[in-house]
């Protein structure tokens, strides 16, 4: 009997732990649906007040410029102290470069001016230079022409060969001395005058000029010692 009343309490308390558990779980379910409702309602009240307020805004007023009042027109701008300045102000700026590109120009067009006179005068003091270096080499050569007392190296042996160097230099000497063109000129003799001398004849291309040049080497090179015009082309050298 004793056992039979343990079970049937044991079944009781079983089936009172198994209700008690559900009650809890229709008590949990039950928050939880008042839970979610309350999110929704909270949601749906912000909604609509968000609604509420954006419709009950006040409008901005809009504002309406002068220049959309009118036809198109520009707006008149004769008496705005503000832009007068600004218009003074640009013309101020352009009246500025104007006067530093109209100074630049002059400053420009001055060192053309003074670059050109300094070329004219570096010309003309070349030039001068040049006439003035020319004069003393013709000097220097009509001194140089003719020496009677050139040094002589009398054993030195002349070549009459044609072509060779010393037919050259008394062909040059030659031509110095007497005025005629070397490349026109005609030679009609060269011939030994002595040891280390000789001499030679020559006219222009027309034969109206004629000489006789007296030549000798020395200190390495040839130099004059006489010349002199002749009427004509001898008849021993024709």
């Amino acid at each position: 009997m004793k056992r039979s009343r343990l079970d049937n309490n044991k079944q009781n308390n079983n089936k009172n732990n198994v209700k008690t558990e559900k009650i809890y779980y229709i008590v949990i379910a039950v928050l939880l649906v008042i839970l979610g409702g309350l999110v929704v309602f909270i949601f749906a009240s912000q909604s609509n007040s968000d609604v509420t307020e954006d419709q009950n805004a006040t409008p901005e007023p809009e504002v309406i410029t002068e220049a959309e009042q009118g036809s198109g027109d520009e707006p008149d701008t004769e008496n705005d102290p503000d832009q007068e300045a600004t218009n003074d102000s640009e013309e101020s700026v352009a009246n500025e470069k104007e006067s530093v590109q109209n100074s630049e120009e002059t400053s420009e067009e001055e060192n053309n001016e003074q670059n050109e006179s300094a070329e004219e005068s570096d010309t003309g003091d070349s030039s001068q230079d040049s006439n003035d270096t020319e004069n003393a080499d013709e000097q220097e050569m009509s001194d140089s022409e003719i020496d009677e007392n050139a040094p002589l190296n009398e054993s030195y042996t002349i070549d009459f060969g044609n072509g060779s160097g010393d037919r050259n230099a008394i062909a040059q000497n030659a031509s110095a001395v007497s005025g005629i063109d070397q490349g026109s000129m005609i030679t009609w003799w060269v011939g030994n005058n002595g040891p280390g001398r000789a001499f030679t004849v020559v006219s222009d291309s027309n034969q109206t000029t004629v000489y006789r040049v007296y030549l000798q080497r020395g200190e390495g090179k040839w130099h004059v010692t006489a010349a002199e015009e002749l009427d004509g082309i001898p008849s021993e050298y024709r």
